[in-house]
């Protein structure tokens, strides 16, 4: 009760913000093209009217102007008092470093600083931030030692400004998430019970962001520039750093604000991986450019976007620092056809569900610790299917390296390494979900129990000679075998030293058998996954992500005729790395057997027979059309020819079946092969006729 009267007595602060926030954001619309504060189109920008720029001076000054009326309530009138509160220490130390950052954004939007100049900028603001009394000093009450505090203090300072700065590329993006993350942050104090004086501070930090945001949402009448976008940033690096830096502080007190900020933090660490990799993978190609295939890709392929040609990469020596147009919402504005609103919403919903889930772990973590690591699971797929782009990236690096020796032994040879982080892995996580007392009979004798029989038996079987990435089934089957013997032997050995009270001393029976039911089934599930997962990634995946990155206009529509195995065949032999920049998209199979129609075959649904080409091709256009039986009547071929020649259509054919060899035959197939970056044949443009 007494929160919520603390609140409302204090609500006018919050509006005072807002309202004030508006008037002179509307100001600033006025009187910032006067000034020379223009945003003008160019480049990857979006908007395509010069917008004014620098409007986050209106909420800078708005926040300012009611927090300084707050605190004057709280210390009454006599600021010299301010300090001896933490909300003073918080604003004393903002209020520098942001003086730094203010005029710095200011030069940068009317005049475009030097970077070199900014990082340094930077840097002085993290510095003046922590010697006045922000930073992050202690971590679970560990006293950080002056020179690396300092050292961490810049270095977060930094990253967090930078990320903001990132974030703000649609309108009202930067704007809504930090309106989201400051009422996340302010929901966890007054849940954990903290200081009131903070909830004040973030509420009017947030209706400071509203009143913004109402002329900076789609379509944007102004934007934020890099004035306002440092400023959130620091913002929220002091933020996060405070709540870390709080006396007997806890997981959920440093998880909360980390995830609260989440998305921005997430973009920066997608940006450096995606442009470390693609930029590894380049020098990859260029040290091998004795390879047929790697001159091929560099002449003509795309990097694993599908927008940016490998040339363009390698002339112009970009590297990681170097922009592009792979960011969050880059991503989701291409996905909803270049609606901005939309894209910004969806960034909105991700940003809730990153601080609803942090503050949802925090509350389950030790009550239901299985719940929590579900939650965990479903957030690292969630990630997964934000960071497409760059998982098609590294996969591309690795489908590059699987085609050099030296780098298919190292992948080979890792494997052994890989089965002993699984099963450690897998002991912690057993360890991680079970209640504190068993906890404490859980030691370094079990741990070789259950571990040593799986490194022992793989290791003399001969299992690890598998070139996992071309595996067959039966060596599935047969690791299948090992693992279980091994799980027996461990069961064996696990059982006697419990009878001779060795280890697990006080834990019953029950218990004892749903430990090793435990660890066996993340082991043995977590082993042959991660082999299946090689094949997953260097076939379906990594072809899966390219169709889904590269522009739809450059795939080839293609259609499969005959659902035998020669359609296996053709599958297996485009999704492998081999064809990566090869734009074929299946949309599915034509058979003349009538049991065939309207199932799935080898994942791909039997649209018809070749008496439905043209509703099929009025219902979707296609452009290829890919023979792989030559079990096909004469009727059969006059049709598709026919349909072909009416439609301009590339009939190709991919054959398995065995011939007497006839070597002049051959090497005119050779000479007519396609290539895994497709071209079209200057003969073929206007007669599409049959091709290898």
């Amino acid at each position: 009760m007494e929160t919520l009267k603390h609140l409302l007595a204090n609500i006018i602060y919050p509006l005072a913000a807002f309202a004030v926030s508006l008037i002179l954001t509307r100001v600033c619309i006025t009187v910032l093209p006067h000034l020379g504060y223009m945003d003008m189109p160019k480049g990857r920008h979006i908007h395509k009217k010069p917008v004014p720029r620098a409007g986050g001076i209106g909420f800078i000054l708005a926040f300012w102007f009611s927090i300084i009326l707050y605190a004057a309530k709280l210390c009454g009138g006599d600021f010299t008092k301010l300090a001896e509160q933490n909300v003073g220490q918080f604003l004393i130390a903002l209020g520098g470093a942001s003086v730094i950052l203010f005029f710095t954004g200011l030069y940068d939007d009317r005049f475009d600083m030097p970077s070199i100049i900014k990082l340094l900028l930077h840097i002085a603001a993290g510095v003046t931030l922590y010697f006045l009394g922000g930073g992050i000093r202690t971590i679970f009450d560990y006293t950080l030692p002056g020179y690396l505090a300092l050292t961490v203090t810049v270095c977060w300072t930094i990253g967090i400004v930078n990320a903001f700065n990132l974030i703000d590329g649609l309108d009202g993006l930067a704007a809504g998430l930090a309106s989201i993350s400051s009422l996340c942050i302010a929901a966890w104090i007054l849940i954990s019970g903290g200081n009131l004086p903070m909830v004040i501070l973030l509420f009017t930090f947030c209706g400071a962001c509203l009143g913004f945001l109402i002329f900076n949402f789609s379509p944007a009448r102004i934007f934020m520039g890099d004035t306002g976008s440092m400023f959130l940033g620091l913002f929220f690096a002091m933020t996060s750093m405070d709540q870390c830096s709080r006396p007997a502080v806890t997981v959920a007190a440093l998880l909360v604000p980390l995830v609260a900020i989440g998305v921005p933090i997430f973009d920066v660490i997608l940006a450096i991986w995606r442009r470390s990799v693609r930029r590894f993978g380049v020098h990859m190609l260029k040290e091998n450019l004795d390879d047929a295939e790697a001159v091929t890709e560099l002449e003509h392929g795309i990097d694993a976007t599908g927008r940016i040609e490998l040339k363009s990469v390698i002339n112009n020596e970009s590297g990681v620092m170097d922009a592009d147009q792979d960011h969050l919402h880059h991503r989701l504005l291409r996905e909803s056809h270049n609606k901005t609103s939309r894209a910004v919403l969806l960034m909105y919903a991700i940003s809730v569900v990153f601080s609803l889930g942090a503050i949802a772990l925090t509350f389950i973590g030790q009550s239901m610790p299985a719940l929590a690591f579900l939650l965990v699971i479903i957030g690292v797929f969630f990630t997964l299917r934000l960071a497409n782009i760059e998982l098609l990236a590294s996969m591309s690096v690795v489908a590059q390296g699987v085609r050099i020796p030296r780098k298919s032994f190292i992948l080979t040879a890792a494997h052994p390494l890989i089965d002993f982080l699984i099963a450690a892995t897998s002991f912690f996580l057993v360890y991680a979900l079970l209640q504190s007392p068993i906890r404490a009979a859980y030691n370094i004798n079990l741990f070789l129990i259950l571990i040593i029989p799986y490194f022992l038996v793989l290791v003399f079987s001969g299992v690890y000679r598998t070139y996992w990435l071309r595996a067959g089934i039966e060596r599935y089957y047969y690791l299948l075998k090992l693992l279980f013997l091994a799980a027996c032997i461990s069961f064996i050995l696990l059982n006697i030293f419990v009878w001779r009270d060795w280890i697990l001393v006080g834990v019953s029976k029950r218990m004892d058998t749903i430990i090793f039911l435990l660890y066996t089934f993340f082991t043995c599930g977590s082993i042959i996954a991660e082999r299946f997962l090689l094949h997953f990634f260097e076939s379906f995946a990594i072809r899966s992500y390219y169709l889904k990155n590269s522009p739809e206009a450059n795939q080839h529509n293609t259609i499969i005729h005959g659902g035998g195995l020669g359609c296996r065949m053709y599958i297996s032999n485009l999704y492998s790395s081999r064809h990566l920049s090869c734009p074929f998209h299946i949309l599915g199979i034509i058979d003349e057997d009538m049991s065939l129609q309207k199932l799935n075959v080898y994942g791909f649904r039997v649209l018809g027979t070749s008496n439905d080409l043209e509703a099929l091709y009025k219902k979707k256009p296609f452009d290829t059309i890919v023979l792989t039986t030559v079990n096909i009547s004469d009727e059969s071929i006059d049709k598709i020819s026919m349909f072909a020649r009416t439609h301009n259509i590339r009939v190709t054919m991919f054959l398995s079946q065995e011939y007497r060899a006839d070597m002049d035959f051959f090497k005119m197939l050779q000479s007519k092969a396609i290539n895994p970056i497709v071209e079209e044949d200057p003969d073929e443009q206007d007669d599409p006729g049959l091709g290898l």
